[in-house]
């Protein structure tokens, strides 16, 4: 079964074990991030108009208004920003924020195709 952790403002990838689930809400649609190796920003992805089913993609960070990125962080207020097969996918302002581990995303993970 999963442990959810409180909200936070922001999660650095980095901090993350494989596998664990992040749930951004933006402002037009919800995401669930799984982190596949949060030091390389390699991540499985579903949510938005672009990510109907889990998508591995580059999670490259959040974007601040100035178009700084903060590498392989999703923060609150910012808008993430992926790398999808020749595409660059940003989203609207990230409004909540949760994360949880469990052992059941493993499975989903393993039985999911998605583009290299």
């Amino acid at each position: 079964m999963s442990s959810a952790k409180p909200s936070a403002a922001s999660i650095d990838l980095v901090s993350c074990a494989a596998f664990e689930r992040i749930v951004a809400e933006t402002g037009s649609s919800v995401y669930e991030v799984i982190v596949l190796r949060g030091e390389h920003g390699t991540v499985l992805v579903r949510g938005g108009k672009h990510f109907t089913t889990f998508c591995r993609v580059w999670f490259a960070g959040s974007t601040r208004p100035s178009g700084a990125t903060e590498r392989h962080t999703i923060e609150i207020g910012l808008r993430m920003k992926f790398y999808f097969e020749d595409m660059v996918i940003i989203t609207s302002v990230v409004q909540s924020l949760s994360r949880c581990s469990t052992t059941a995303v493993t499975a989903c993970c393993a039985a999911t195709r998605c583009a290299p």
